[in-house]
Formats: C-alpha cells, sequence, structure tokens
C-alpha cells in the first residue's frame, strides 16, 4: 500500500478525527506516523519507481502494526497525482528477481562459524486569516484508504484544510511541508481508516504525475527520529544512480541490476539513512555510466568431514602417515640390498 515507494517523503503524520498528536508517534522512512497508539510503526515500506517520457509512477506498499485503527499520511509530488490501486504482484516480482544468488562454500580445514554465510505532537496551531486553500483534484476510496489529492493553495491552507478533514499534524511535519508547499508540489492525503487495528501488509497504491527528473519525494522523512531504510525497486530505460545531494551521507547500496524480458532495467536500491534529521534534498535518480549487471551473492558453508574430523587435517595427517611409510619400506628395501650385495 502506500508508502513504500513513497518515503517520497510519505509524511505518515496525522491522525483520524481524534488524533492525540500529543502522542508519541513512530516513524517511517517517508514521515512520522500519527496515532494514538504510541507503539504503532511500519514493518516494512517499499516502493517502485519507473519512468517513461515525463510521467512517473509510484507503488507504494507499507506493512503496519498498531492495535488502533486510526492512521494517515501526507505524499508530496511534483504535480497533481492520480491514484490507483498498485499491483501487489510486481513487489514480488521484482524481489525475487533482486534475490541473491546462493553460493556454497567448503571448508576442509577448520570448521564454519557463525558469523560466515552471510553477505549481508501537540495540535496544528490555527490558520492566519486568509490562508489560500488548496484545491480537491480528485477523492478515491481504496479498500480501507480515502485518498484525497490536493494542489495549490498556501501552507496555512494546507494546514487548514488537513485539520478540517481529520488530520492534525505535528509541528516538525508541518516545517517538513513548508519547502513543498513553496516550491508549488502537489500533495496526495491518504487516511487509514479500519474498522479494525491496522496490522499487516496493506494494498499498494499507485501515484501516477508528471515530472522531469525521476525523484523520490524524501524531505518529510527529516521529521522522523530513528533510522529510516528505504528500498526502492526503480525501472527505467538503463541502469540508474543515485544523483541528489544527500547520496555521500547516506548509506546507499545497489542490490541488483539488471535488463528484464520487457527491455526495462531494473535496478534495486537500499538507502539507510541513521541521521534523518539531516536530511536535505529528496531521492534523485539518472542514468548511470553503464549497464553492468550485478546481483549480490550470499555464501553457505558446508565443512568437509572425515570420521568426524575436518578432511584437510585428516588426509595431511594420513598423507604423511603414507609417506613415512613408504619412505621407510624404501629405505629397508635399499639396506637389504647393500647386505646382499
Amino acid at each position: 500500500m502506500p508508502t513504500h515507494l513513497l518515503r517520497l517523503t510519505l509524511a505518515f503524520l496525522f491522525a483520524i478525527p481524534g488524533l492525540l498528536i500529543a502522542s508519541p508517534a513512530a516513524a517511517c522512512a517517508c514521515g512520522a506516523i500519527a496515532s494514538n497508539d504510541a507503539a504503532a510503526q511500519v514493518n516494512r515500506e517499499t516502493a517502485i519507481v519507473s519512468k517513461t517520457g515525463n510521467r512517473e509512477t509510484i507503488d507504494m506498499r507499507l506493512s503496519m502494526r498498531s492495535v488502533r485503527s486510526d492512521a494517515a499520511l501526507i505524499v508530496p509530488t511534483p504535480t497533481p497525482a492520480t491514484v490507483s490501486a498498485g499491483d501487489g504482484a510486481l513487489f514480488d516480482d521484482y524481489e525475487k528477481i533482486s534475490a541473491p544468488r546462493t553460493e556454497t562454500r567448503r571448508h576442509w580445514w577448520s570448521r564454519s562459524t557463525d558469523d560466515d554465510g552471510a553477505t549481508a505532537g501537540a495540535r496544528a496551531p490555527a490558520s492566519a486569516a486568509g490562508a489560500a486553500d488548496p484545491q480537491v483534484v480528485a477523492r478515491v476510496r481504496l479498500g480501507p484508504l480515502d485518498i484525497t489529492t490536493l494542489t495549490g493553495g498556501d501552507l496555512d491552507g494546507l494546514r487548514k484544510w488537513l485539520s478540517d478533514n481529520g488530520y492534525q499534524l505535528k509541528p516538525a511535519v508541518i516545517s517538513a511541508l513548508a519547502p513543498y508547499v513553496a516550491e508549488r508540489w502537489s500533495f496526495v492525503a491518504i487516511a487509514l481508516t479500519s474498522p479494525t487495528a491496522l496490522s499487516g501488509p496493506l494494498d499498494p497504491i499507485r501515484m501516477e504525475f508528471d515530472t522531469d527528473q525521476l525523484v523520490y519525494p524524501m524531505r518529510m522523512s527529516a521529521a522522523a527520529t530513528g533510522t529510516q531504510t528505504v528500498d526502492l525497486y526503480v525501472l527505467a530505460d538503463h541502469r540508474q544512480d543515485r544523483t541528489d545531494a544527500d547520496t555521500a551521507r547516506q548509506q546507499v547500496r545497489t542490490l541488483y541490476s539488471g535488463r528484464l524480458a520487457d527491455g526495462r532495467h531494473l535496478t534495486t536500491v537500499r538507502t539507510t539513512v541513521t541521521a534523518p534529521q539531516s536530511i536535505s534534498s529528496d531521492f534523485v535518480f539518472a542514468t548511470a555510466a553503464d549497464d553492468s549487471p550485478y546481483r549480490r551473492v550470499v555464501y553457505t558453508d558446508s565443512d568437509v568431514t572425515i570420521a568426524g574430523m575436518m578432511a584437510g587435517p585428516f588426509l595431511l595427517v594420513v598423507g604423511v602417515i603414507v609417506l613415512v611409510v613408504v619412505v621407510a619400506g624404501v629405505a629397508v628395501a635399499v639396506g637389504r640390498r647393500r647386505i646382499d650385495g
């Protein structure tokens, strides 16, 4: 469901009517969760990002754990987004394609160790008089999700609309929204409403919008307090590299690179942000220097033993014994010849 890809600055930030912002809120890579459940958290967040011409598509899916049924989030997009249901099967497909190759390492001399075998708040203040309200471009209901696309207006107007519609923002989230409003971005407001607790994987959503560059909103994640991990499946004509200013300050790993059957290139990128408050830019991608393929390798370890002993030392001892016996035999034979002679 929404948020994987969305890290995109997803700003899980509000709670539905009655949500107390004073309650602690767990963080996800795209923003801050708002819920009366202080222990609410996103267990996993993944996104598929693709671009054809000037049209970008982001499929987001997240797994959430909470004992309550109210929560919400807001996603910035460069231009108004068209929202629809995503395809959960795509995530499974790309996960399988990106999975590491397994190779076995055989140990002859010393036993393998356990280390072997792996690669590895308060209510929003009232809006100022004369605030410019955002325009509601579209509204859609997808299962437990009530999704509204907003564009235009100013920060006070956006904040007022969100408050009037049951969203309550922490001050840190409001601050994170400000740069996007100033740059005239649009927003997808997603209310997670359900008669039961939101626990487990949610259905993915798809957001499509026009943009000149392949971008994944992340600046709202500056409101988070803990380490953020973002997994993105990036689809384009060629292999993609992150080129934004934050790349050097974050742990960015390419987990997979390869050409798909449909001709597109899949680049799977994992980013770990240990200091979210240092986030200053969205994720921006550009064509890499080449389309070199890459796949991780995970090693499994196998001890080669003989009679309960490691094969290397065992065979060495046997070899030495055999050599000694042979040398001794030769020596005895030579001695007898001399005596006979």
